[in-house]
């Protein structure tokens, strides 16, 4: 399954969100993912599944939520600018479908010319900016080796120098990292240069890739805001999940976490959209496991790798 939802985004609103990347496929190891680590760490574009496919797939959700669409959201289970079927999605779901496109990127690869050039038909494009140096960006994002933060830098730089869509800015505070006034001040520096239309701080508020990653006090979280403006969206998200298109509560539920982990509380009110108690079986079945993180429990696929 490519497509998914629609799922209730801080951001996007009711966002139908497409993977054209296989799980945990990304250029970067970030300490905070809430899918955990990855475990093809890679900077090689290719494609990964037969376009048509996908589009397939696109096209079966959205016609099952018409009306109830905010965005077409390209993010994947890792980094989406790692498809070189991307420009194409981009394109054939603008003449198709009469919804915003968006792609949210960590802009590791933006240094590339044809990643530039297939993201400039997009209506939006997220972007993380979450440091200013390179010791915050290695233990941050524990890049690919191939990949260096002056070059990525730039390489953002290049893209919005050229895009006619909006950039919108995300940055992730992890308590330590990047929280210091003196590296939020030198971020923000760098953020200017782009001329973003919108710029969201965020926290972690899902189970991170590392037990070590912390939300920051919200003293620090009120200064982040005062640096950067924005908008805060670090409290978790609310709204009902896209259903139409399972076929039962276990695929359901097993499809949206391995995406959008889910709180132990959406996981239920999943099961009685369909009347169906099938949750604490996939538990007890090793299929999926229950995370505690900031006071609430979340439903993870076994197979998500996280520190120990």
């Amino acid at each position: 399954m490519y497509a998914y939802g629609p799922v209730p985004s801080r951001r996007f609103g009711r966002s139908v969100g497409v993977s054209p990347i296989p799980d945990k496929t990304c250029s970067y190891s970030c300490v905070y993912c809430q899918l955990g680590r990855t475990r093809h760490l890679t900077v090689r574009r290719q494609s990964f599944f037969k376009r048509e496919e996908i589009l397939r797939d696109i096209e079966k959700v959205v016609h099952a939520n018409e009306g109830k669409i905010d965005f077409i959201t390209f993010v994947g289970d890792g980094e989406p600018t790692l498809s070189l079927d991307l420009g194409f999605l981009i394109r054939t779901c603008k003449e198709k479908f009469p919804y915003r496109t968006a792609v949210i990127t960590n802009g590791s690869l933006f240094w590339q010319e044809d990643v530039r050039n297939d993201l400039l038909e997009a209506d939006v494009v997220n972007v993380t900016m979450a440091v200013s140096n390179e010791q915050a960006f290695h233990r941050m994002h524990r890049p690919h080796p191939g990949i260096h933060f002056k070059q990525v830098q730039q390489g953002i730089l290049d893209f919005a120098s050229v895009y006619k869509g909006e950039i919108w800015v995300e940055i992730m505070l992890v308590d330590t990292v990047n929280t210091d006034t003196e590296s939020m001040q030198a971020l923000e520096t760098q953020i200017d240069a782009i001329h973003p239309a919108r710029t969201f701080v965020m926290v972690p508020t899902r189970p991170p890739a590392e037990p070590w990653v912390h939300i920051p006090p919200p003293e620090i979280v009120m200064n982040a805001l005062s640096i950067f403006g924005g908008k805060n969206i670090t409290q978790p998200e609310k709204g009902a999940f896209g259903l139409d298109e399972f076929s039962s509560a276990s695929e359901a539920i097993i499809e949206t976490s391995r995406r959008h982990p889910l709180r132990l509380s959406q996981a239920r009110t999943i099961e009685a959209y369909f009347a169906d108690r099938t949750l604490d079986h996939l538990l007890s079945a090793g299929k999926l496991k229950v995370v505690d993180y900031q006071g609430h429990k979340y439903v993870l696929p076994s197979e998500f790798v996280f520190g120990k």
